[in-house]
C-alpha cells in the first residue's frame, strides 16, 4: 500500500485540492466511487493509463491523505459501477474485461470478500462478444428493489441487454434487443436513467449509431419498452446522461453529447420530456474539442445551492454549465481536461456539503472543489444575454452583453483580464448593457458589485481566435 500527501492548488473558482499521478486510459472505463470496504472512508476506482491489467483503488482519510491499493485482473479490465447488485449485503464492482484467443467481451462483476474488504473477488461473468469499449451501468430500472446492469452487447451488432441479480452472486440475462430495426446503428454511449416524462415508470436512454438515441421505458417488473427514438445533428455520440432537473421546473433532463471530425466540435444536446413518452431539446450547445473517441461527463451538485450542475467532458477542456431558468443554460466555468478524454465524476467524497469534480485521463487525475470566496453566481442576474455565433460564454469577434439587475441602487461594473487588468468601468443602474469590439483572445471576467449584499457578482467568458 502506498499514502500520497496531496496538496491544494488554486484555479480561478475552484481548488485543486488533490493531484494523483495516476488516471483512466484516456475514455477507457469509468471513476467509480463507493466506500467498498465499509470503513468510513470513501474510495474510487479506475483501471490506469497504458493498459494495465490492474484495477487502482485510492482511498481518501481526511483531511489530505490518499492510500493507494491495487489488484490484477485479466485482459486490461475497465470498471464501470458499483453497488450491492445482488442485495447480499457486500458491494459488487462491474467491470468490462476479455477472455480467448481471439479475444472476446467479458461483462464480470467482482464481490467483496467480507464486509470490510474491497471488491476482489469476481463471483460472476457473461461472454457477450467482440472486445469494443460499450459501457455498463447500473440501475433499478423496473422498480423491483434490485439494480439491473444495463450493458451495450454488440452481439450480433447493436444489442442491448439487461442482467439482474436472481440469487447471491446468481446473474440471469433478462432483456435483449436491437434497439435499431434496420441493423445499422448500435447503441455505443453512457446511459440515463430516469422518470423523464413523469409517469411513474423509469426510463434509460441509449444513445450512439453515431447519431441516435433511443428511450426504453420499464411498465412492470422485468418488462422494457422502446418508446422514443430519434437522432441528433452531430456525430460520435459516446456520451449520454441524466440530470435531475437542472433548471427547477419538475421535469428531469437528459444529455446527449457528440463529437464531429474534421471540424474537432463538441455538440450537445439537453432533452426535456413534453408529454407523456415525448421529449424535446430544449438547449444545444457547440464547443471547441477535437477528433477523439469521445470521454464520460458526470453531474453534481458542486457549489453547495442544492442545485445539479452538468459537468461535461470536451477533450482539452471541461465545461460547467449551470441552469439560469427554466430551459435555460449556460457555461458557468471552465475547467482543464485531457487531449485524448477524460473520464468525469462529481461526488462529495470528503463530506463536507460540496461535491468534488475528479477528472481522470492520460496518467493523472485531478480533484477540484469549488472556492465560494466573495464571489456569488450570477442567477440573479435576470434576461442576461451574450450575442455570439457560438454558445453563451464563447464568441469570436465582437461581443455584446445586455442584462438586467436583480437590485434597483447605482453599482459598478467591472471588466478584468486574465492578468487582472481592468479593461472598462462603468456605474450604472437597473440595466446594463456593454459593447466591446477590439478585445483579444483570451479570458475575461466580469464583476458587479452588489451594493444589497456588499459582495460581487462574477461572470467568466472567453474570446477565442
Amino acid at each position: 500500500m502506498i499514502i500520497l500527501l496531496m496538496l491544494p492548488l488554486l484555479f480561478g473558482s475552484f481548488q485543486q485540492k488533490w493531484y494523483i499521478p495516476q488516471g483512466t486510459d484516456g475514455p477507457a472505463g469509468r471513476v467509480v466511487i463507493g466506500d467498498t470496504d465499509r470503513d468510513g472512508n470513501y474510495e474510487f476506482f479506475i483501471r490506469t493509463y497504458g493498459g494495465s491489467q490492474k484495477i487502482y483503488c485510492y482511498e481518501l482519510h481526511l483531511p489530505d491523505t490518499w492510500e493507494v491499493d491495487s489488484f490484477s485482473y485479466f485482459w486490461g479490465p475497465l470498471v464501470w459501477d458499483t453497488g450491492d447488485f445482488d442485495l447480499d449485503g457486500l458491494y459488487d464492482l462491474v467491470i468490462q474485461t476479455a477472455v480467448d484467443t481471439p479475444p472476446k467481451t467479458l461483462i464480470s462483476i467482482a464481490e467483496s470478500p467480507d464486509s470490510f474488504s474491497y471488491p476482489t473477488q469476481e463471483v460472476w461473468r457473461d461472454t457477450v462478444g467482440p472486445p469494443l469499449v460499450l459501457p455498463i451501468s447500473a440501475y433499478d430500472i423496473d422498480q423491483d428493489g434490485f439494480p439491473e446492469i444495463v450493458k451495450n452487447r454488440a452481439t450480433p451488432y447493436g444489442y442491448i441487454g439487461i442482467y439482474e441479480a436472481t440469487g447471491d452472486n446468481q446473474y440471469e440475462l433478462i432483456f435483449a434487443d436491437d434497439p435499431d430495426t434496420s441493423g445499422l446503428e448500435a447503441p455505443a454511449a453512457t446511459h440515463a436513467f430516469g422518470d423523464f416524462d413523469g409517469d411513474g415508470s423509469i426510463e434509460c436512454v441509449f444513445a450512439g449509431g453515431d447519431e441516435w438515441y433511443w428511450v426504453y421505458e420499464s411498465p412492470s417488473n422485468n418488462v422494457y419498452e422502446k418508446i422514443s427514438e430519434g437522432t441528433v445533428t452531430t456525430l460520435n455520440v459516446r456520451d449520454c446522461f441524466s440530470v435531475p432537473d437542472a433548471d427547477e421546473d419538475g421535469k428531469p433532463e437528459f444529455v446527449v453529447k457528440g463529437f464531429v471530425i474534421p471540424s474537432a466540435e463538441i455538440h450537445v444536446f439537453i432533452f426535456e420530456a413534453i408529454a407523456d413518452n415525448t421529449y424535446e431539446i430544449v438547449k444545444t450547445f457547440t464547443l471547441p474539442g477535437g477528433d477523439y473517441y469521445g470521454g464520460y461527463s458526470d453531474v453534481g451538485d458542486v457549489d453547495g445551492d442544492s442545485i445539479p450542475e452538468i459537468v461535461l467532458e470536451a477533450r482539452q477542456n471541461v465545461f460547467i454549465i449551470k441552469a439560469a431558468g427554466n430551459d435555460s443554460f449556460y457555461v458557468w466555468d471552465t475547467l482543464p481536461g485531457h487531449n485524448s478524454g477524460s473520464s468525469i465524476a462529481v461526488y462529495d467524497i470528503d463530506g463536507n456539503g460540496l461535491s468534488e469534480i475528479i477528472i481522470s485521463g492520460n496518467n493523472e487525475t485531478r480533484i477540484y472543489e469549488y472556492d465560494p470566496g466573495g464571489i456569488e453566481e450570477h442567477p440573479g442576474i435576470r434576461n442576461l444575454k451574450f450575442v455570439s455565433p457560438f454558445y453563451p460564454n464563447m464568441f469570436k469577434g465582437d461581443v455584446r452583453i445586455d442584462f438586467a439587475l436583480p437590485f434597483d441602487q447605482k453599482t459598478k461594473v467591472y471588466l478584468y483580464d486574465i492578468t487582472g487588468r481592468l479593461v472598462r468601468k462603468m456605474e450604472v443602474s437597473k440595466r446594463v448593457s456593454i459593447t466591446e469590439n477590439n478585445l483579444s483572445s483570451g479570458v475575461y471576467f466580469l464583476r458587479i458589485d452588489n451594493p444589497v449584499t456588499g459582495k460581487s457578482i462574477c461572470w467568466k467568458f472567453v474570446k477565442i481566435k
